[in-house]
C-alpha cells in the first residue's frame, strides 16, 4: 500500500490528474489547512469559484457543487409570498413596493402587473371606464343642463337632480343652501284674476301663456271665489286653447266655491310650449267667477 505523500514541512501532496487515466499529469496541490484560499489551500474543483475578498470557498458533494459562501452576493433574491393565488392566506405577509412609470403600461392577459405610484411616492388609483385607457374626467362646476355621461365625475359640493337626460344644481336663488319646494322663482308664474272676474260667459281666461320650445306649464295652486250666480257653472282647467281639460269642477247657484283654495301636491302638467286657461263651461247670468292661479315652467 503506498503512503502519504509529504513536503519537508509535513504538509500532504497530491498529484492532479486532468486526464482521467490517473498519471497525474496536472500537477501537484498542497493541503495547508491552517490558510485556506490561498495558493496552498484546497482546490475543490476546476470551475470558477466565487470570490470574496482575498478567499474563496466551495462544498462538493460527488461532482456537484453546491452554493457558494460568499460575503459579496452578485444577484439578489426573489420574495415570494407562502401561498398561490386564490389559497387562504398563511404565515408572515410579504411587503410590496410600487413601481413609478411616467408612462403606465399596458398589461396583457393573465400578466402580473407592478403597483404604480406618483412621482413622489403616492399610490396611483385611477378610475377608468369599463378598465380602459380613458380615465374618467372630473368637473368642480357642472353646467346646468349638461348631458349625461359616464366618464364625468361630479366632484362639485352642491347637490345636482338628474332629470333623465341632463343634471342641474339643486338650489335656492343665490347661495344654493336652500332646496324650493317646486322651481326657482325666475322660473315661476301667476295669475290674477280680473277686476270684476269673469261674468256670464263661457270665454277662457289665459292663466299661463306658452311656455316655449321643450318647456311645459305646471299647476300647483287655485283660489276661487264667487258671488252667488244666477245659473249653476261648471269650471275646468284646460291644456291649450279649448284642449284637453286637465282638471274640473262645479259651482252651484249659491257659490259653493266662495274662498276655495285648491293645492295640487302633485302639479297639474301640461303640454310642452302650450298655453293654460281656465273656463266657466256654463254662463252664469247673473254674479261673478273669480280665479287666481300659480305655477312654474319646465321641461
Amino acid at each position: 500500500m503506498s503512503g502519504i505523500k509529504t513536503d519537508t514541512s509535513g504538509r500532504e501532496v497530491y498529484n492532479l490528474d486532468t486526464s482521467g487515466s490517473g498519471g497525474g499529469t496536472g500537477g501537484s496541490v498542497t493541503i495547508d489547512q491552517s490558510t485556506p484560499g490561498t495558493t496552498n489551500g484546497v482546490v475543490v474543483n476546476s470551475s470558477a469559484l466565487p470570490t470574496g475578498g482575498a478567499t474563496s470557498a466551495a462544498q462538493t458533494t460527488g461532482n456537484s457543487s453546491l452554493a457558494s459562501i460568499d460575503t459579496k452576493l452578485t444577484s439578489p433574491l426573489g420574495v415570494v409570498g407562502s401561498v398561490a393565488s386564490g389559497a387562504t392566506d398563511s404565515g408572515n405577509p410579504v411587503k410590496v413596493a410600487g413601481r413609478y412609470n411616467s408612462t403606465l403600461p399596458t398589461l396583457m392577459d393573465g400578466q402580473r402587473g407592478d403597483l404604480q405610484t406618483g412621482s413622489r411616492g403616492s399610490l396611483n388609483v385611477q378610475l377608468k371606464v369599463a378598465d380602459g385607457s380613458g380615465s374618467i374626467s372630473s368637473t368642480s362646476t357642472p353646467a346646468d343642463g349638461a348631458s349625461n355621461s359616464v366618464t364625468n365625475l361630479n366632484t362639485s359640493t352642491y347637490q345636482m337632480g338628474y332629470n333623465g337626460t341632463t343634471w342641474d344644481r339643486m338650489r335656492g336663488d343665490t347661495s344654493g343652501l336652500l332646496v324650493q319646494h317646486f322651481a326657482l322663482t325666475g322660473s315661476r308664474w301667476s295669475y290674477a284674476a280680473a277686476s270684476g272676474g269673469i261674468t256670464n260667459t263661457t270665454t277662457a281666461v289665459t292663466i299661463a301663456a306658452a311656455a316655449g320650445a321643450g318647456l311645459r306649464n305646471y299647476l300647483t295652486g287655485l283660489q276661487i271665489f264667487s258671488d252667488t250666480l244666477g245659473t249653476a257653472t261648471e269650471i275646468a282647467i284646460r291644456d291649450g286653447a279649448a284642449g284637453t281639460v286637465l282638471w274640473r269642477g262645479k259651482i252651484g247657484t249659491g257659490g259653493s266655491f266662495v274662498g276655495a283654495e285648491i293645492k295640487f301636491t302633485c302639479p297639474l302638467k301640461g303640454t310642452a310650449n302650450t298655453l293654460m286657461e281656465f273656463v266657466t263651461l256654463t254662463a252664469s247670468g247673473t254674479g261673478s267667477v273669480y280665479v287666481n292661479a300659480q305655477g312654474y315652467t319646465a321641461a
